[in-house]
């Protein structure tokens, strides 16, 4: 016997009911949770006092009730058809409709039928993923954004299918509160289908739902948000020391609990976010992870080069679907690593780059508060100058490569790393002799140095560190012209890291 599923205090509910209030005749829904929109259309309906019927390709038009389908619908054309005869109160979920209006006679029969519900209780509903409709119907339409469960959904969510295990017998719970509002955190970002399986998966492991399963619920997080490619999840990870960077960390260390409720009650603008400039292989990546594992909040990595598809349109939805995750999410840190790949200008796309810059910005102007953003750019030259305007980030960081005394503190550091006590070696010498070296190339010499120390038979020594910083050529040699570019932008723009 199921248990009861709850009601869902999801506020989309009187959004959707003002749209179909306001006589908006066709209501377009971009988004795969179409079990989760027919339920929210239900609730609508039933405040509207009107029936709502389903329709898909495979089924045709039905009503929710199941008081029975209408006879010979299934083609697109049949069920407007109807419709337009019908002419009744109602709401109609047309799921996956939008290839159908390709063909000019379907296009022409769905006008027609749009252009007759001007009542304030009957609305055509379109859902899928990546609705477009052409432009003769664009007016007749209005988008209506369908957020990612909110905490309260998930709390739902969450007792309803506790309720129905305990029922079956086939589940052991033992969730402090405390557990489950770290269960609710962790679960953030997902849709409800996705809650629904991580859920049941975590559960029907052991047979137990108890606080050792919260590290379950963030791998299958990370799986199921790593699967779109366009966002990966981790969680704060052990605390890493960076090396040099005294500038930054301070500055991070002072707003370390300035995303807290008590900051805001003393009058603290939540930070916005940093952008960081500089020289590859200085730290900057490390630097954004490093901020997770500071301000304990789970670390969301967007890849640019992810986003960009081939059809037209797919690259904003795709940004858009991501953004929508990450508000889920709040609080968190958003990385976005080398944004320059997302945002830079070009002239040669059609202007995507230039939409998906500036639905950037507006996400970035109007996202939560809790929502923390760390970006990285190699190459200042190719952003936009809106990108880069003063206010736009709390503060733009320039990553220089690290002076001597930032070099021994790396060194030491990727010795200890890999069980090497720095002690044991002439650091200072070391951080003489690789002058130019970046962060990376230190660890890259360390590396080099334990493989040639091992096909020998020895040990690590200094001798064999020499070696390896001596025949290496740092990227401050062959790209001189590119790092002093970068130094002198800088200049007067930005904010020494070191």
């Amino acid at each position: 016997m199921m248990t009861e599923r709850p009601a869902s205090a999801d506020p989309g509910a009187d959004d959707l009911e003002l749209l179909i209030r306001s006589r908006y005749p066709v209501i377009a829904v971009d988004t795969f949770e179409e079990q989760r929109l027919t339920g929210l259309l239900g609730r609508v309906a039933e405040r509207l006092a009107v029936p709502l019927f389903l329709w898909s390709r495979t089924e045709g038009l039905s009503r929710l009730d199941g008081s029975g389908s209408v006879y010979e619908t299934s083609e697109p054309e049949k069920v407007l058809r109807h419709m337009q005869v019908a002419d009744t109160d109602g709401l109609y979920l047309l799921a996956d409709f939008q290839p159908y209006l390709e063909d000019p006679i379907v296009a022409r029969r769905f006008r027609e039928t749009a252009e007759r519900f001007t009542g304030d209780r009957r609305a055509i509903l379109l859902s899928g993923l990546g609705i477009s409709l052409p432009a003769e119907l664009k007016r007749l339409s209005i988008p209506f954004q369908f957020k990612l469960p909110d905490d309260d959904e998930i709390r739902q969510e969450l007792r309803y299918l506790i309720g129905d295990f305990q029922v079956s017998g086939r589940l052991t719970v033992d969730l402090t509160r405390a557990d489950a509002d770290r269960l609710v955190e962790h679960l953030r970002g997902l849709s409800l289908a996705e809650i629904r399986r991580a859920i049941q998966r975590a559960a029907l492991d052991d047979g137990r739902l108890d606080g050792n399963d919260l590290e379950k619920f963030l791998r299958i997080k990370q799986e199921t948000l790593g699967g779109s490619g366009l966002l990966e999840f981790h969680a704060p990870a052990p605390e890493t020391p960076v090396g040099g960077m005294r500038n930054l960390q301070d500055w991070l260390e002072k707003r370390r609990a300035a995303l807290s409720a008590e900051a805001r009650a003393f009058g603290l603008d939540p930070p916005k976010g940093i952008l960081l400039l500089g020289v590859q292989g200085c730290g900057k990546s490390l630097l954004a992870r490093s901020v997770s594992t500071a301000w304990g909040l789970p670390l969301i990595r967007l890849d640019p080069g992810a986003l960009f598809d081939k059809f037209i349109g797919e690259t904003e939805k795709n940004l858009r679907r991501a953004l929508d995750a990450v508000d889920a999410m709040t609080p968190a840190i958003l990385w976005i690593d080398e944004v320059e790949k997302a945002f830079a200008s070009s002239g040669e796309d059609g202007g995507v780059s230039t939409r998906v810059l500036g639905s950037f910005l507006t996400w970035f102007q109007e996202r939560p508060p809790g929502i923390f953003v760390v970006a990285t750019a190699n190459a200042i030259d190719s952003l936009p100058p809106e990108f880069l305007r003063k206010g736009r980030f709390d503060e733009i960081f320039f990553v220089d490569l690290p002076e001597e005394a930032d070099r021994a503190e790396i060194l030491s550091l990727h010795l200890n790393r890999r069980d090497r006590a720095p002690a044991t070696f002439d650091i200072a010498g070391l951080a003489r002799a690789s002058e130019g070296f970046s962060g990376a190339e230190l660890e890259q010499a360390i590396v080099a140095g334990l493989y040639t120390a091992f096909a020998a038979g020895t040990d690590l020594t200094d001798g064999i560190l020499l070696s390896e910083i001596d025949a290496a050529v740092p990227l401050s040699v062959t790209m001189a012209e590119k790092v002093d570019a970068l130094r002198r932008w800088a200049q007067g723009r930005a904010v020494p890291a070191g």
